[in-house]
């Protein structure tokens, strides 16, 4: 009597579905743990320096240059986009916008 065992030996079909069950578990686990990814901005708010007012004839990049000439003007415009909720670049005289820090 011979009890020796043959190898498992997996078809094309059964390596597929255990590639798709390890794939989902290791899915569940980076969902679970959280991704690993982080934003550092989100953790961090916005310091408002001063507030200012919009003058007739100014736009987002003429206050951006202003307020922090040694900077590219794009990134201090989506900031201050950001602390004052705008959803366009449009602003109006008189408006008040809070500025970020320099």
């Amino acid at each position: 009597m011979n009890n020796q065992q043959s190898p498992i030996t997996l078809t094309t079909r059964g390596r597929l579905v255990m590639g798709l069950v390890l794939t989902f578990f290791a899915l569940l686990i980076w969902i679970t743990v959280g991704g690993g990814t982080a934003d550092a901005s989100a953790d961090q708010p916005a310091q408002v320096a001063q507030f200012v007012v919009v003058q007739p004839g100014e736009t987002l990049w003429s206050i951006a240059t202003d307020i922090a000439p040694e900077q590219d003007p794009r990134s201090v415009i989506m900031r201050i986009r950001e602390i004052n909720g705008l959803g366009t670049q449009h602003v109006y005289p008189g408006q008040s916008l809070a500025v970020p820090a320099s």
